[in-house]
């Protein structure tokens, strides 16, 4: 037995090493990953989001586009896919236009025109084009540029089109009108802003994410000590839950802090920087899986109400670790791989997909404790103990239901609907919503005398322990019909061979 719970730590802690490996690699590989840099392979998509930005205009952005490579390819029975030196039929280049928002942006790439119809014929208003000289024109357009297709990397051809540029949120974007075409391109685009003479690469609605992160990182610093001192005061009531509970604010407030300073970078180089980039997404990937552990934790009662895990509740944990572990890479990667690029919307996905399975499962321990309490209520002669500590669970379930349903619906809607010049109303959102959850489940477990869900005596973990053990078991409605309401008959302990 002991051979086999050995060996069973040992695969799982090779599992978490090779999670938390990939996600060093995937940390190390972001480095300068903001320099927007966008390599295509050959393919056949008609519209490809590249990037969107927010402009002050009026003299004070600058949009430059350089292009080192750019083919387009014909399919003969002979040699297949060739590169074509022939003038296109369709227009076939690059468009900078304007948006409302990121997302209709991203909806461009889903849009399927028809027969005869494409992304150049439809009208659009202030339209910079570049393009491969066609037969067909572009419609609609502000002013056009050509594209070759001898250009180098050593001899590439360099766009400056900053005196073009009004305010306003510009999307640009690849298109391709050919059918039975593919292409190849590799495009580096500059975008910034001058604020009193100084260059900033975060568009406008971002400019201050990184005062705003560096605030609320400044606020859960504050909590932080706040807590550690309503521990020192009420030490006779401290568990080790709390201890956790310490760790994830600081961290919490570690996070913010690093991710202000992470974006400071961007804001100054337009990329980020491997000293930037490193400490922030480690910090962060750690704090996401002690968020989801802790919650795991409080939702079992677990230093609480008993102190050990039943086997379902340990199985939980083993699912939702790696689970955060693998969103977190995922986050890594669609950061830092440029949207333009097919993989970013499959790890977008993949990270949603995830997130998803990670929430549904975090709530299942809180489910079982409420339903154990239910039990315990009706059975033993501690009802209105008991009942205290259910009212404790059934709230901190409907906050935890209402901080997911809030960080993981109603954000990604108010994000998606934004002005661009008001962008940073999303994060700051989604940032207040996670302080109101820590200040809540904080008060409603914070270590006072007072406080009826901790004070607990022996003969009350032993009780729900047995419960939850028996619960689980399928053998509770057993125990609970033949003990008196007073008393739960334990089984006889085995003694161990």
């Amino acid at each position: 037995y002991q051979r086999r719970v050995h060996g069973t730590l040992s695969e799982c802690l090779f599992f978490f090493e090779m999670i938390w490996l990939f996600l060093v690699l995937a940390v190390l590989n972001a480095s300068e990953a903001r320099k927007f840099s966008l390599e295509i392979e050959p393919e056949d998509r008609q519209v490809i989001h590249v990037k969107s930005f927010g402009f002050l205009g009026n003299g004070k952005s600058n949009c430059t586009i350089i292009i080192t490579e750019f083919k387009w390819y014909v399919h003969n029975k002979v040699s297949g896919w060739s590169p074509s030196e022939a003038v296109p039929g369709k227009p076939i280049g690059f468009a900078l236009e304007p948006r409302d928002t990121k997302n209709s942006a991203r909806l461009e790439e889903n849009v399927r025109y028809p027969s005869g119809q494409c992304f150049a014929y439809w009208e659009r208003k202030d339209r910079i084009v570049l393009t491969l000289p066609s037969v067909a024109p572009v419609i609609e357009k502000t002013a056009e540029f050509p594209i070759f297709t001898n250009v180098t990397e050593d001899a590439p051809q360099v766009y400056d089109i900053s005196e073009l540029i009004k305010p306003g949120f510009l999307s640009l974007f690849f298109f391709n009108c050919n059918e039975n075409t593919r292409f190849s391109f590799t495009i580096e685009v500059i975008q910034y802003n001058m604020h009193d003479g100084v260059k900033n690469f975060l568009g406008v609605g971002e400019t201050y994410l990184p005062l705003s992160y560096g605030l609320f990182g400044a606020l859960y610093f504050l909590f932080f000590f706040l807590w550690i001192f309503m521990m020192v005061k009420h030490r006779s009531r401290v568990h080790k839950i709390h201890y956790l509970m310490a760790l994830l604010v600081f961290l919490k407030a570690l996070s913010l802090a690093l991710e202000a300073g992470h974006l400071q970078v961007i804001a100054k180089f337009g990329y980020g920087k491997l000293y930037a980039d490193l400490p922030y997404y480690l910090v962060y990937s750690v704090k996401a899986v002690l968020l989801f552990f802790v919650i795991l934790l409080v939702g079992t009662g677990w230093s609480f109400i008993k102190p050990f895990l039943s086997d379902n509740e340990k199985k939980i944990m083993l699912v939702v670790v790696p689970l955060v572990l693998m969103d977190s890479i995922a986050i890594i990667i669609e950061d830092t791989v440029n949207e333009g690029e097919a993989a970013w919307s499959t790890w977008r996905d993949i990270r949603r997909i995830l997130d998803v399975v990670a929430c549904c499962a975090v709530l299942l321990p809180v489910v079982w404790s409420i339903r154990t309490l239910r039990e315990a209520t009706a059975a033993d002669g501690k009802a209105a103990r008991s009942l205290v500590r259910l009212r404790q669970f059934r709230t901190f379930y409907a906050v935890l239901v209402a901080y997911i349903y809030y960080t993981r619906i109603v954000v990604p809607l108010i994000r998606s609907a934004l002005h661009w010049q008001v962008t940073w109303v999303a994060p700051v959102s989604e940032e207040l919503g996670a302080l109101i959850f820590y200040v809540v489940t904080g008060i409603k477990f914070r270590p006072m005398e007072d406080n009826p869900y901790l004070s607990l005596q022996q003969e009350d973990f032993d009780d729900i322990s047995l419960r939850a053990e028996l619960e689980m078991q399928g053998d509770i409605g057993q125990v609970s019909a033949s003990a008196p309401d007073h008393e739960v008959k334990r089984p006889p302990k085995k003694e161990s061979p």
